[in-house]
This record gives structure tokens, sequence and C-alpha cells, in this order.
């Protein structure tokens, strides 16, 4: 097949060849145009899949924050409570040791009352 054509010498042998050609690439454009409808449906395609198995990721991501904010409320609300008790316990002390010095001190004023009371006379 000859690829040059000399514009001279243009036969309709050439002539044939060249609509050929020209139909052998019209048809290739047809061809072309449902391959790349195709190629079009299937980038859509898969862009949706990437679109689900991102939204799907990000749902875990969310539930996981969700979970971690409530693990982390229910911590704190128990190192609270722990706190508070503590406080509570610490205080309870606090009136027990000053119950425990009076006790002690009116005992110690009984036993020594007459002593006490010779000072003050």
């Amino acid at each position: 097949m000859n690829t040059e054509v000399d514009p001279n010498n243009f036969t309709q042998k050439d002539l044939m060849q060249h609509l050929l050609h020209a139909a052998q690439h019209s048809v290739t454009r047809e061809e072309m145009v449902v391959q790349f409808s195709q190629a079009e449906r299937i980038a859509k395609e898969r862009f949706d899949q990437a679109e689900q198995v991102r939204k799907g990721r990000f749902d875990q991501v969310d539930q996981r924050f969700s979970t971690l904010e409530q693990v982390t409320k229910e911590h704190f609300d128990h190192a609270e409570r722990v706190t508070k008790g503590c406080f509570d316990q610490m205080e309870q002390r606090n009136k027990q040791d000053r119950l425990i010095w009076a006790i002690f001190a009116s005992i110690l004023a009984l036993f020594f009352k007459e002593y006490i009371m010779k000072s003050f006379m």
C-alpha cells in the first residue's frame, strides 16, 4: 500500500483507497464514541463506589469519635464522682477528728475538774 499519494497522479484507485480509509476512520470514531461513553459510565460507577467507600469510612470515624466522646464523658463523670466521694470522706474525717478531740478534751476535763476548779478559784 502506497502511503504517499502524488497529487499529479491521483487515480481512481487512490480515490477508492482514500474513501476506504475515511470510512474506516469514521467507524473507528463511532466505536470511540461508544467506548468513550462506556468509559464515562465506568468512571462514574467507580467514582460512585469510591464516594460510598469514603462516606462509609467517614461514618465509621464519626461513630468512633462519638463512642470515644461517650467513653470519655463516662470516665470524666466517674472521676468526678470519685473525687466528690474523696472530698466527702475527707470532710467526714475532719468532723470525726474534731468530735474525737472534743470528747478527749471533755474526758480530760472530767478527770482534772478538781484541779481546774481550784485554779479558777
